[in-house]
């Protein structure tokens, strides 16, 4: 380093170090005219940058070689602006096409990172609807399906007694019935799916419920007179005063039947659907219990507005086979309880034993539905068995089924109608989507 600045130092004095005039150091570091003053040169060396020095330099080795002239500087200093303003080009240009890239780079990142993530859940939920409209077609199943048994079991019936219809239900079919659809009433039912078996992976979960276990609210209610069907001692006044006294000891809502006969007062015209009950402030309370949920984890405690009313029964009676899980909170029978069903399984066969297709509930409650429910007619609230049916025919179901594929769950709520004919000699079911609702 100390040669290299004493080789600078000696090239400094050869390059002509007289000066004309007389400059301080002050001067001289912020510039004077004399170029050729030694002091100069040295701290302007000192203080210049290094392209400038490198210019320098080349001065004094022209002026060694004595070509020095106008011209020759003009020449050097145009080749060095040239030189100079090529390379500030060069890089601006540059740095605008990185930016550039950048920009698009970013904003092609940012526009894949949603996009594969959200085109992976619309395949996903379309996979779950088409699961979920497959959990209906499973519940159709159910309800249109008929054991060999029991279609010859109402055969012989049938060829026994001349003077039955040929289309009226036998006890055995209706029995054989009960005996497959009481263990999973109200309950989950759970089907896993495989790739390599059903091609997807994937759940469906379906609760079957009868609509003929539910109170129908375009029953009771006779339109034109603006009250309630019945007698005041015997008609559905009484007994909704007794239910709506019971769902306000459940719930958290007050002033239910006097809001419920103002409603029966002022309407025109049927309901269209159960929920519009709670345009009303008194349902309120049931505007996050619409829909039916079977429980999970524990014993259900919870009241669900749809799951006490309908719209969709055949009449004005109550069919206490399948009665709703809610109607069964309302009157103080045992709720669905979770992982059950194989109990019930094993227990259905003795229920179904003493079944009848037509009762007299005064007297045969004890015998037939007393095993199932484990309370007597007498504990009920009062004149409860007044709205009971007391012929087996239930004709609306409704289902609701999940369908899930990853985290991609679709929820629909479906009513069905059940209905029978003969073909030949088969008794067949028809099972028929009357409405849908997407939850």
């Amino acid at each position: 380093m100390v040669t290299k600045i004493v080789r600078r130092v000696k090239l400094f004095l050869s390059a002509r170090p007289e000066c004309s005039t007389k400059c301080n150091v002050v001067e001289c570091i912020e510039g004077c005219g004399n170029k050729k003053s030694l002091l100069c040169r040295i701290l302007r060396y000192i203080f210049e940058d290094k392209n400038t020095q490198d210019e320098r330099w080349d001065k004094v080795s022209m002026m060694k070689t004595g070509d020095l002239s106008s011209e020759a500087l003009a020449k050097e200093e145009a080749r060095r602006s040239c030189a100079t303003t090529k390379t500030g080009y060069i890089m601006i240009f540059t740095l605008l096409v990185v930016g550039a890239a950048m920009m698009i780079v970013t904003y092609v990142g940012h526009r894949g990172s949603f996009y594969l993530p959200f085109s992976h859940m619309i395949i996903a939920r379309e996979k779950a609807k088409m699961l979920t409209l497959g959990g209906v077609q499973i519940a159709i199943a159910q309800l249109a399906s008929s054991s060999a048994k029991a279609s010859s079991s109402a055969k012989a019936s049938e060829d026994k007694s001349e003077n039955k219809s040929a289309d009226k239900p036998s006890s055995s079919e209706d029995s054989e019935f009960l005996q497959r659809i009481l263990p999973t009433l109200n309950r989950w039912q759970q089907f896993d799916l495989k790739e390599n078996i059903d091609g997807v992976d994937g759940q469906i979960k379906i609760c079957l419920m009868c609509e003929e276990g539910k109170i129908n609210l375009n029953q009771i209610i006779d339109f034109d007179k603006g009250t309630f069907k019945g007698t005041e001692q015997q008609g559905w006044k009484i007994i909704m005063q007794e239910i709506c006294t019971a769902i306000e000891k459940l719930t958290k809502a007050s002033d239910l039947f006097p809001a419920f006969e103002k409603i029966v007062k002022d309407l025109k015209f049927p309901f269209n659907d159960a929920t519009e009950l709670i345009t009303h402030k008194e349902f309120a309370q049931f505007k996050d219990t619409l829909f039916y949920q079977p429980p999970t984890q524990k014993k259900q405690d919870t009241l669900y507005l749809t799951d006490i009313f309908t719209v969709w029964s055949s009449s004005d009676k109550l069919e206490p086979w399948l009665f709703s899980d809610s109607i069964n909170g309302i009157l103080g029978l045992p709720r669905v309880e979770v992982d059950d069903i194989k109990q019930r399984k094993e227990q259905s066969a003795a229920w179904v034993k003493n079944f009848k297709a037509q009762t007299n509930w005064q007297q045969d409650w004890k015998t037939i539905l007393m095993p199932v429910y484990g309370k007597e007619l007498r504990t009920l609230p009062k004149h409860i068995d007044s709205m009971l049916s007391t012929k087996f025919d239930p004709c609306f179901f409704s289902v609701l089924v999940h369908g899930t594929v990853g985290d991609v769950t679709q929820i629909v709520y479906a009513i069905l109608e059940r209905s029978k004919h003969l073909q030949g000699e088969t008794t067949q079911y028809d099972v028929a989507l009357k409405k849908l609702y997407w939850l």
